[in-house]
């Protein structure tokens, strides 16, 4: 490894990544990546994003998908509510998958990865709106990781965090 090891976060392309070597903890976040993530990009209904290293541009360490949702207003806090419109929906970005390459563990990619992902949704949230980002945890280690990072519960299986508590870039960067 070199002694000062460069990354960047881009949208996934299958015929650059290798999805294939990608493995993590979760079985089930592994199978997405290497099988169901191309399929939901070309269907538009998720976007997904790896980190690689900038001298091995085809190794995934990690990644995360965003995608459009929506909440119930009621189930928001009303120090929240208070401040948007009267619907009984509002929009959210869902962060449906985080992970990062079991051979990255103990590297704090997974902070990396969500930061990212955060920026990336309040940077879109300017162009479609949405109030909050929301998460479906798959177990209790993955709760604490959302909670350590300030995410709330919204109901029994889903956290958020507004939107406005999210630090924005301070890079003019633009994302593809």
């Amino acid at each position: 490894m070199s002694e000062k090891a460069e990354f960047k976060i881009e949208k996934l392309d299958p015929k650059k990544h290798g999805r294939e070597q990608f493995v993590c903890e979760s079985p089930e976040l592994t199978a997405f990546l290497q099988k169901q993530a191309r399929k939901e990009m070309q269907a538009r209904a998720s976007a997904s994003y790896v980190l690689v290293q900038e001298s091995n541009p085809s190794g995934i360490m990690g990644f995360y998908t965003l995608s459009q949702t929506s909440v119930e207003l009621d189930k928001l806090p009303e120090r929240l509510k208070k401040k948007l419109p009267h619907y009984d929906q509002v929009g959210a970005t869902l962060l449906g998958r985080l992970a990062r390459h079991q051979d990255w563990k103990g590297k704090k990619i997974g902070e990396l990865l969500l930061i990212d992902a955060l920026r990336r949704a309040l940077r879109h949230s300017e162009g479609v709106g949405a109030v909050v980002v929301v998460t479906d945890p798959k177990d209790e280690k993955a709760s604490e990781f959302y909670r350590r990072h300030g995410f709330l519960p919204l109901d029994e299986s889903r956290m958020f965090l507004p939107m406005s508590e999210i630090v924005p870039c301070e890079t003019s960067e633009t994302d593809g």
